[in-house]
């Protein structure tokens, strides 16, 4: 174990490394266990929720899981000698990149979206609208594997709903999502990954028709994988180099099926031809790094690694979707840029409307509605208890007003986030139906 010593949260400086709280990690905003101090900001965070933490008595030998910084950067910020991090800003993110297709500049870009529907009005809408993106993306695939052909066109049907949905209410689509059946993976990944594209879209403020672009890119990640064998797409077991060589070969097939079917948005094709890229150059085909990468690959890579994660594939099993994002913020600004991942963390939602999570008392609950200050205390509606007994009636509890303990806690927190499917309970029966 680590060796740390306490200290008072006035006494904390840049680049330290703070290894504990002295309260429970998710009674607090900070979402991993374990990070590095980088801004001035996160000392205020620690003062506002903490009066001491323990940090580590050897910073300068730690690497930090989850903080996406070197002990090298580390410790230059400490000493002075490269300034705290800026908080989120779009030309940070995009470069000043203009698209070869406008010339426009998506650093400009900061539309502002507001919720124009209420996640009860939007989910029957939005149920309406899954079910034709889904008919949409089947026919069309089916089509592309007998003919050769993509109708991009036929697509375009089904993304504009898509996003008309997430602009009134992104959680409805992305409670659908969740729980929805997966029967046939690169169906439902086309279409879950261009539910949160168009989500990390409209967070970042894209405008409208830069959230269709997107949304139809990102349905197109892998659509390279129908010119696959079924026995390669379904295998249980590792890939030897021989099939993974081949399976990474969908990246131009892609391409190829995309330049077959017409004039197609250049974005469309860096999202196809880049999503396996990564920020530090371990990615393929081209071994790209940081902003090589077009932004929109970059979000490509984000959203396609998040959906696989939390999506049951042949050879893997699901997590939770917080287990999810703590892994994407352990690869920030290593895998991927840690500006988008931050972005896409708080559009998504630590613990999103609909998601199973067990807490501290061992009840099962589902949540119910997100808090958007306090991200780890939403409203929550608990259906099992301790001993894993379903309720006979459920109770809605907002754990931002639960009591405090006498020591100055809550009694009642997130003690963990529950893959979709734990103890056999689905979600949409206890909350959207």
């Amino acid at each position: 174990m680590l060796p740390t010593q306490m200290l008072p949260v006035d006494k904390l400086e840049i680049g330290m490394y703070v290894a504990q709280l002295d309260r429970p990690w998710l009674d607090t905003p900070f979402l991993f266990q374990g990070f590095y101090i980088r801004d001035d900001d996160e000392i205020r965070e620690l003062k506002a929720h903490c009066d001491h933490v323990y940090v580590s008595r050897d910073s300068q030998t730690l690497d930090s899981p989850g903080s996406g910084i070197s002990v090298q950067k580390a410790t230059s910020v400490a000493n002075g000698k490269n300034p705290g991090k800026k908080r989120f800003s779009f030309r940070a993110l995009f470069k000043f990149r203009k698209t070869q297709d406008s010339g426009e500049d998506f650093s400009q870009s900061n539309v502002l979206y507001r919720n124009s529907a209420s996640l009860k009005e939007e989910t029957h809408t939005a149920a309406d609208v899954h079910k034709h993106a889904v008919v949409t993306v089947q026919n069309v695939m089916e089509e592309l594997k007998h003919s050769g052909n993509l109708d991009v066109g036929c697509l375009e049907t089904a993304v504009t709903p898509m996003v008309d949905s997430v602009l009134r209410n992104p959680a409805a689509l992305a409670c659908l999502m969740r729980m929805q059946k997966k029967d046939n993976y690169l169906y439902h990944h086309s279409i879950a990954s261009s539910v949160w594209a168009t989500i990390l879209g409209r967070q970042i403020g894209l405008r409208r028709e830069d959230l269709d672009v997107i949304a139809l890119g990102a349905m197109l990640l892998d659509v390279g994988k129908t010119q696959l064998p079924v026995e390669l797409l379904t295998k249980p077991d590792k890939l030897d180099d021989k099939e993974q060589e081949l399976m990474r070969r969908h990246v131009q097939f892609g391409l190829d099926i995309l330049q077959k079917s017409g004039k197609v948005d250049t974005r469309v094709l860096e999202m196809v031809a880049y999503h396996h890229e990564r920020y530090n150059g371990t990615g393929y085909p081209g071994g790209l790094k940081g902003s090589d990468i077009p932004v929109f690959g970059r979000i490509a890579g984000i959203v396609d690694a998040y959906d696989a994660m939390i999506t049951t594939r042949p050879y893997a099993d699901l997590i939770s979707s917080y287990d999810a994002l703590r892994k994407l913020r352990v690869l920030a600004d290593v895998e991927f840029q840690a500006e988008i991942v931050e972005q896409f963390t708080r559009a998504i939602g630590v613990f999103p409307t609909g998601t199973l999570i067990e807490l501290n008392t061992g009840q099962i609950a589902v949540v119910t509605k997100q808090n958007r200050i306090r991200r780890l205390r939403p409203e929550v509606m608990i259906i099992m208890d301790a001993d894993n007994q379903l309720l006979d009636e459920f109770q809605v509890v907002d754990l931002n007003e639960e009591k405090v303990a006498p020591q100055g806690n809550h009694s009642l927190w997130i003690e963990s986030g529950l893959p979709p499917g734990s103890y056999g309970i689905d979600p949409s029966e206890f909350y959207l139906n």
